[in-house]
């Protein structure tokens, strides 16, 4: 991973660049002393002013524009963007695009040092040399006072869903929650005065810079993950990428790029000193910087490679690709018109995107590919699965076939997904499910092709934290499948999206501490990194239903020695390619045998799926063949695998299965040999056998239920009344529920009626 300089202008301006904003992949922003806006193309070649009016002697020590980034092409044209400007005398001025002054605030006693907008731009926050923080509606109106302290504010963010504020003040900094049921956390950040602070809306990490010349990294409950070494100057500017994986720095006289956790810093030099100011693009992959002589420097990162299958892509140069097969050790040298911002390889298609177009490259059709247009010219990320691809392009997701036809724009919670990254959304099979743009916390799931929802119109709510990535797993069956997702915590859940009768719609915790997940591409196969260790659930399909199973079939296998901040870019086959933060990346290879197992299973070929764990001989191999059996109800299948695990008691219950003669009994049983007891529930009675499902309650000891199911049929009411009466005189027990005390004075128990009336049944 380098920093390759694209475009340098020098001299365009007259006067210091205050600050720069970019709008898309073809124009952004720059303020300067000379008091005027300048927009620039993608080139930094061709430029037009918008000038300011403030008052004579003012000074602009802020500027922040209002949603520029969620604003599609033909909405930029109108134009109605919104500037907040903070100025040295205590004024902020809400100006729009092009120059004309809508409202001027008497917001501080002395300098304004910020003017931020909240990420939906409903709210405006200011902060100012007399230490008080302010938050304004809009239309510039004061809401709230939130805070007074005893020093300048000299920065303040908003949190990423906008319901708190980030700020430093001497050597503090302070995050404030707007909740009245949450607790301020402040804490000594630096050894001299904080001048900046940043928060990732994506990541929710927090960056800082101070006159200590020392660039740190937090955790959203203050917690120092990361300190650099000091450096020769004061941190002058601070942003984070869009998708939260790099944080940009610069000093007077350099500019450096770390990765989310501070490891791998990369520093790049610019000509002429008084550096103010660094922004990124919509997409992460280009940087601009601009400094106190007017020059303009725009970098290109250059990250790692690409893996797939035998195939690596190496980034070259910002329009250049290389394409290397080490199977057939050839190596092409792909070159395009226009710069590269977004690349993606698997399922034997690889897609190339720009500002303007997304090309389609076949396996082995290098040199002629399919191109897309894109409207809005302004991509974002791109996913993959295997019949089709998804590409954001400014907020809007659209839905493209291999061969380049649209198959949809779904809309996902009626809002605009910019603020969503790749992690954010995924889609396999016929779903695509996404993070809510609004809270985090909840997940939406729809048709690719419609957009409607397709597992109720209400979102999937998550109690802890937001969701930092989410992924559905492609070697599941479209009725049966499964969502895997991390959050703020590093917790990672697992989510049956099932349709069948056992509609799980609640997460189960795996793991704890989980820096990075991915699917296998070819089987229901689920990879994490966790403390230091690589491990694999071989069949993910069976934990919602038997938890206990996690433990038994988790393959494990450190991975120290490839250092910290690991992350898993790829899972195919048996190999895992893992990248660390300085982009390279390597292969882990794991036992093939799981995913041959998997592969005898889903072509229901359960001899051979027998004799593969007969030869091999791993302990492993028979639980993944149990937990497939139980789950596919192949109980000949289940009680072979049982018995090379000696689980005597499951062997015996299998073997009671097998012997019964009721069709619906049998199945009923072997859902609950999967724990499923709403399933088999609903089996019993469906096939017109109540009793039965209430002594199936009465045996969990689900009393309650056994008794609403007596009393909504009309029956079997004492048999309840005498199951739970014969369960309390066990413990010597007094009655305290009130619906049974209740039952229990209408009833009369008779032990001979209820054995009669069991043997009947």
């Amino acid at each position: 991973m380098h920093l390759h300089d694209r475009a340098a202008i020098s001299s365009v301006l007259p006067e210091n660049i205050l600050f720069i904003e970019w709008n898309s992949q073809i124009e952004y922003f720059t303020y300067s002393d000379d008091l005027k806006i300048h927009s620039w193309d993608g080139s930094a070649k061709d430029s037009s002013a918008k000038t300011i009016t403030l008052n004579k002697g003012t000074h602009i020590l802020d500027i922040d524009c209002m949603n520029i980034s969620q604003q599609s092409i033909d909405q930029r044209k109108r134009s109605s963007e919104m500037f907040a400007i903070g100025t040295s005398d205590g004024k902020c001025y809400i100006m729009h695009k092009s120059g004309r002054t809508e409202r001027v605030i008497d917001a501080h006693k002395g300098a304004v040092m910020n003017a931020k907008w909240n990420h939906d731009g409903t709210s405006l926050l200011t902060s100012g040399e007399d230490g008080q923080l302010k938050i304004w509606s809009r239309s510039g109106m004061l809401r709230s006072t939130h805070t007074q302290a005893d020093s300048p504010i000299y920065s303040a963010v908003w949190s990423p869903f906008s319901t708190g504020v980030l700020y430093s003040s001497g050597k503090l900094m302070t995050i404030q929650s707007f909740a009245t049921t949450s607790k301020t956390l402040q804490w000594k950040a630096h050894d001299s005065v904080v001048l900046v602070v940043a928060w990732s809306s994506i990541s929710h990490l927090i960056a800082s810079g101070s006159e200590d010349c020392h660039f740190k990294i937090w955790d959203p409950v203050g917690q120092l993950l990361f300190n650099s070494d000091p450096r020769l100057h004061p941190i002058t500017s601070i942003a984070w990428s869009p998708d939260g994986a790099f944080c940009a720095f610069t000093t007077f006289s350099s500019v450096c790029v770390s990765s989310a956790y501070g490891s791998d810093i990369l520093e790049g030099s610019m000509e002429g000193d008084g550096i103010s100011s660094v922004c990124w693009s919509p997409e992460g992959s280009q940087l601009v910087v601009g400094n106190s002589t007017g020059r303009i420097q725009i970098s290109h990162l250059v990250k790692g490679g690409l893996t797939w299958g035998n195939y690596h892509v190496t980034k070259m140069a910002p329009n250049t690709l290389e394409l290397r097969d080490h199977f057939n050790e050839t190596v092409e040298l792909l070159e395009f018109r226009d710069d590269v911002l977004l690349w993606s390889f698997n399922y034997g298609h690889f897609l190339v995107a720009s500002q303007t177009h997304c090309l389609i490259h076949k396996e082995n059709g290098w040199n002629s590919p399919i191109t897309v247009e894109l409207r809005d010219k302004c991509p974002q990320f791109i996913k993959q699965t295997e019949k089709y691809f998804l590409i954001m392009d400014c907020g809007i997701l659209y839905v493209f076939s291999y061969d380049g036809a649209l198959q949809g724009t779904p809309r996902i919670s009626n809002q605009r997904l910019t603020m969503l990254t790749a992690d954010h959304v995924t889609a396999a099979k016929e779903v695509i499910a996404a993070r809510s743009p609004s809270d985090g916390k909840s997940i939406h799931c729809c048709h690719y092709r419609t957009g409607k929802p397709v597992y109720g119109d209400k979102p999937l709510a998550h109690s802890g934290g937001q969701v930092t990535k989410l992924e559905l797993d492609p070697g599941s069956p479209s009725g049966d499948q499964l969502l895997a997702f991390t959050d703020t915590a590093r917790d990672l859940h697992l989510l049956s999206l099932s349709s069948g009768l056992n509609r799980v719609r609640s997460s189960l915790k795996i793991a704890g501490g989980v820096t990075s997940f991915a699917w296998n591409c070819d089987c229901s196969m689920l990879v994490m990194v966790r403390e230091e260790e690589l491990c694999v659930v071989p069949y993910p399909p069976a934990v919602p239903n038997d938890p206990a199973l996690l433990e038994k079939f988790t393959i494990r296998q450190n991975i120290r020695e490839y250092g910290k901040h690991v992350t898993i870019e790829s899972f195919t086959g048996h190999q895992v390619t893992l990248q660390r933060g300085d982009g390279l990346t390597f292969p882990v290879y794991l036992s093939p045998y799981p995913s041959k197992l998997q592969q005898f299973v889903s072509n229901g070929q359960w001899d051979s799926a027998q004799r593969l764990c007969s030869s091999i001989k791993m302990e492993i191999l028979w639980v993944c063949l149990a937990a497939m059996a139980v789950h596919y109800k192949q109980l000949d299948a289940a009680q072979v695998a049982f018995a090379a695990l000696r689980e005597t008691d499951k062997i015996l219950y299998v073997d009671a299965i097998k012997k019964m003669n009721n069709v619906a009994m049998i199945k009923a049983e072997t859902a609950l040999l999967q724990n499923g007891r709403t399933e088999a529930e609903t089996i019993l009675l469906q096939a017109g056998l109540p009793l039965k499902a209430i002594m199936l309650n009465l045996q969990l000891f689900q009393f309650e239920k056994a008794l609403e199911l007596a009393v909504k049929h009309d029956s079997n009411i004492d048999v309840v009344v005498a199951y739970r009466r014969k369960y309390l005189e066990q413990f010597s027990w007094t009655e305290t529920i009130p619906r049974f005390i209740e039952y229990a004075k209408k009833v009369d128990i008779d032990w001979d009626a209820i054995e009669e009336k069991l043997m009947d049944e």
